[in-house]
């Protein structure tokens, strides 16, 4: 008796089409890829923008010294992470001596490294002053609550960040792992 379900036996033994993939595709395939890399850019940095725009207000109206330290902390990080999304992850022009296939190779990697590494570099530097930030409006004079009050609204808002945080990652996971399968299909199309 056989392990196997007559429908897998059947589906296995099909013959596979050969995948194949031409120098316009990949050509295409490049193309579109830098354009969606700018583009979530643009996005990345005018989000980024609103940020600064928005905790700068609040630096200029807030007395608070706890505050003002936060939102610079969130500010820097920021900045931080549009250098490094310009350097790590921007779009790149391909270099003429360069093959097609082996430039988009490159770029799928450079890209799917950078996702993996949003920890280090996109999530890590907002840390810090999301953490002061989050202290300072819970347990600012200002604020006429108990100290088990403060204390809940610091770890909802701690916890609200690790949340977005963690989605950020697995967003980004996600996204490294489709770029592994474009790198697969690549290199088994050059073969």
């Amino acid at each position: 008796m056989s392990d196997r379900d007559p429908l897998q036996t059947l589906w296995t033994a099909q013959e596979q089409e050969p995948f194949d993939m031409s120098l316009t595709d990949i050509h295409e395939r490049a193309a579109r890829f830098q354009s969606r890399i700018r583009q979530r850019n643009l996005v990345e940095y005018a989000t980024g923008g609103i940020v600064i725009f928005a905790f700068g207000a609040i630096a200029l109206e807030t007395p608070d010294v706890g505050v003002r330290i936060g939102v610079a902390l969130i500010i820097l990080g920021v900045l931080y992470i549009h250098w490094r999304l310009a350097t790590l992850a921007g779009a790149a022009a391909k270099d003429p001596s360069v093959a097609w296939a082996e430039f988009h190779r490159a770029e799928l990697v450079r890209q799917r490294d950078a996702m993996r590494s949003v920890w280090a570099w996109y999530l890590a530097p907002l840390s810090p002053g999301a953490i002061v930030y989050i202290a300072a409006c819970a347990f600012a004079p200002s604020v006429d609550l108990p100290f088990a009050a403060r204390l809940a609204f610091a770890l909802l808002g701690a916890a609200w960040v690790a949340g977005v945080f963690f989605g950020v990652a697995w967003l980004n996971r996600r996204r490294a792992e489709k770029l592994d399968a474009e790198i697969a299909a690549l290199d088994h199309a050059r073969e």
